[in-house]
């Protein structure tokens, strides 16, 4: 079955507060080589992304893709177009949850997970600046002390 493409689609994420720029990509992608989740996850590829959205390919709605930005900024930073593609993924976010292809608790969920993320990395940064652990065996030594750790209980 042929893909059905909604041209309208692009006006709609370009017409909400943070789709704004969605129009001035030119597909460089500049953005995906600088994303550190395209680094590990070869299906996130924010330049297909907005290629999908200017296609007027709604399936992207109910795509787990756009749930994977960890709201670095980096694509934003780096952009020459000054596109916000953090932000054209949040409005393709709230528009997946109101148009029912997942509920509003998995944003809420995948928020929750973000902040907890950014929570963990400043917590390990911490604990490493503290014990001086500047080799890499002695990182090593206190990741696996950390996960040990959360295994039985603890709270990080």
């Amino acid at each position: 079955m042929a893909k059905v493409y909604d041209m309208s689609f692009r006006y709609e994420v370009a017409h909400r507060p943070g789709g704004e720029g969605l129009f001035l990509c030119f597909s460089c992608g500049v953005c995906t080589a600088t994303c550190p989740v395209a680094e590990v996850e070869e299906e996130f590829n924010p330049r297909r992304i907005i290629h999908q959205v200017l296609l007027g390919d709604r399936s992207v709605l109910a795509s787990r893709t756009i749930w994977m930005c960890a709201a670095c900024f980096r694509c934003v930073a780096h952009c020459p177009q000054g596109v916000e593609f953090a932000n054209v993924l949040q409005v393709l976010r709230e528009m997946a949850v109101e148009e029912g292809h997942v509920p509003l608790t998995w944003k809420r969920i995948i928020e929750d997970l973000d902040s907890r993320t950014q929570r963990l990395r400043r917590d390990v940064i911490a604990s490493l600046w503290e014990k001086r652990a500047f080799t890499f065996p002695e990182y090593e030594d206190l990741w696996k002390e950390r996960l040990e750790g959360g295994r039985h209980g603890e709270n990080t």
